[in-house]
Formats: C-alpha cells, structure tokens, sequence
C-alpha cells in the first residue's frame, strides 16, 4: 500500500458543443485533484489554492448531485462556479476496484482560477502579540454540516478570533447514536495587546452559547 495519496493534473479536456450543428468541442483546462482523506482536506486544498491566487476571493461550497460522488458540491468562487468536488461513490470505487481506500475529488477550471491572478498585493504585517490556541469539541448531529460550524463560529466570535482549523471527527464510545464528536482549533490574538487567559475564556463561552442555540451543539468534555 501506499498511502497516503495526494496526486493532481492539470491538462486540456474536450466537451462537446451545446448545438448540434457539427461544430468543434470545446477546449478547457482543468485542474483535477484526488486524496484518500476526508473530505474536508481536499476542501482544504482548494481554498488554500485559490486563496493563494485571489487572496480575498469568496469561496463556497454548494451541495449537488454528482453522478459518480456519494455526496457532491458546486465549488463557488465569487457566486460563479469554476468546479466540483465530492466523495467517490461506492459503485465507482468497485469498478475501479479501490478496496481499502475511500477518495475524494475535484476538478477546476484551471483558467478561471488564473484569471484571480494580478493586482494589488496585501500584506499583513508580522504579529507583535502572541496568539492563544484552544482546543474546542463539540457533539452535533450527524447531519450539521462543518460550513454551519464554522459560519456560526464566525457570527458569535468576538474581533480577536483570527483563525478555525478542523481537527477532526469521532463517533464511537460515549457519543449518542445520530450525533458525531466535531473537534476543532481556536486562534485568538489581540492586535494592540496582549491576551489573558480569562478574556479568551469568555470568547470560548460566547462560541460555545452560540453553537449550542444555533446547531443544538453540546460541548464535550471527556
């Protein structure tokens, strides 16, 4: 075996013309992107891509039927969709006969990505104060998406959050059947001063009453 895989290709793909006047397809380049991790590390990828290419560009990830993805998105940059992304399906992984692995997918439009190249660079000046991190889990339901998570996060957090990472996801043991243990990653920093401890412990709770009221989220604690 060798996993991890992480592999990408960008190259010309060919798609017939709408009409059906005989007219030559259409050429596009693409960029295609497959990994054996959850889903949220390929969505990860790609906005770590684009948001190196457009910097302050709008991402979103719209649900949508894919015919060979389990669970499929649009891929939304600035309202305009450049691309999908989803998790192989199980039929298409048997007939591909990837037993021990369960993929994820995406494929862009390599030009339109290219095209949030060029203009003004930002430049974020290097922190003076040091940042405090905290560990959050919660219990939801397992039909919350993380986008609700994080959009909720983002609503009840106070100006000094300056970062979510997702850690990751259990279900097992102690958890109550239909819901999943969301762990995630907190960044707090204050750009004119240093932070205590208590200060982020009322940030934390403010986060925590949100997710509660918002997703019905119950924190963790063992």
């Amino acid at each position: 075996k060798n996993l991890p895989c992480r592999i990408f290709e960008i190259a010309d793909t060919f798609v017939p013309a709408e009409s059906q006047g005989g007219e030559l397809p259409i050429q596009k380049t693409k960029i295609a992107m497959v990994c054996d991790g959850d889903f949220r590390d390929l969505r990860g990828v790609i906005e770590g891509l684009i948001n190196s290419i457009g910097r302050n560009a709008q991402i979103d990830f719209a649900p949508v039927d894919l015919i060979w993805a389990q669970t499929g998105a649009n891929i939304l940059l600035n309202s305009q969709l450049i691309g999908t992304a989803g998790i192989v399906s199980q039929a298409v992984r048997q007939k591909l006969d990837f037993k021990d692995i369960s993929p994820c997918a995406a494929e862009l439009d390599f030009e339109q990505l290219m095209s949030l190249a060029g203009g003004a660079v930002k430049v974020r000046p290097i922190p003076r104060f040091p940042a405090i991190e905290r560990d959050l889990s919660i219990i939801v339901g397992e039909a919350i998406p993380w986008a609700d998570i994080i959009k909720t996060i983002k609503s009840k957090a106070s100006g000094e959050l300056e970062d979510i990472r997702f850690v990751g996801i259990y279900r097992g043991k102690g958890i109550p059947s239909g819901s999943k243990s969301v762990t995630l990653s907190l960044r707090f920093r204050d750009e004119d001063g240093t932070l205590t401890h208590e200060t982020v412990d009322g940030f934390e709770a403010d986060i925590v009453r949100g997710l509660a009221e918002t997703v019905a989220a119950e924190l963790r604690t063992v």
